[in-house]
C-alpha cells in the first residue's frame, strides 16, 4: 500500500523547530545556573532543568516525526497535544529531580517554565508560519476589503 498525499498536504518542520528548541532548553539552563550562582547557589541548580526539558522535546517531536502529511491547518491539534504531552513531561521529571537533587526551587523551577513557554511560541509560529505559507487563496485583509 503506498502512501499518496494530496498537493495541500505537508508534513510539519519538526527537525529545524526540535533543534531551535532544543538550543533554546540549553541556554536556558545555562542562564539558570548563572543566575543561581549569582543568587549563592551552584550552576547545577540551573543545569538540572536541562534534564527535565530535554526530553519534553524530544518525546512530542519523536511523535509528531511519525505522523503522516497533513493540511496546513490540521497540524494545530497534533501540536497542542505535543504541547500538553511536553508539559506534562517536564513537570513529572522536574518534581522528580527537585525531589531527589533539591535544587534551588525558584531558580529550578523558572527556567523549566521559561522554556516551556519559549517552546510553546515556536510551536505556535510554526504552525502559523505553515499554515500561512500553505494554505491557498489567503490573501491579506487589505487585498480582501478593497481597501487601497
Amino acid at each position: 500500500m503506498t502512501n499518496q498525499t494530496t498537493p495541500n498536504e505537508v508534513k510539519l518542520p519538526l527537525i529545524r523547530t526540535g533543534l531551535i528548541a532544543l538550543v533554546i532548553c540549553v541556554v536556558i539552563a545555562f542562564a539558570g545556573g548563572m543566575i543561581a550562582q549569582q543568587r549563592g547557589g551552584v550552576m547545577s541548580d540551573g543545569l538540572w532543568s536541562m534534564l527535565a526539558t530535554i526530553p519534553g522535546v524530544l518525546i512530542p517531536m519523536g511523535i509528531l516525526l511519525m505522523m503522516p502529511a497533513k493540511n496546513a491547518p490540521e497540524w494545530s491539534v497534533p501540536v497542542l497535544a505535543g504541547t500538553m504531552i511536553r508539559a506534562l513531561t517536564v513537570l513529572t521529571i522536574g518534581v522528580a529531580i527537585y525531589m531527589i537533587a533539591s535544587p534551588d526551587r525558584v531558580v529550578f523551577f523558572l527556567t523549566m517554565l521559561t522554556a516551556l513557554m519559549i517552546t510553546l511560541t515556536i510551536d505556535v509560529a510554526s504552525v502559523l508560519s505553515l499554515i500561512q505559507k500553505h494554505t491557498p487563496g489567503m490573501t491579506p485583509a487589505v487585498d480582501a476589503e478593497g481597501i487601497s
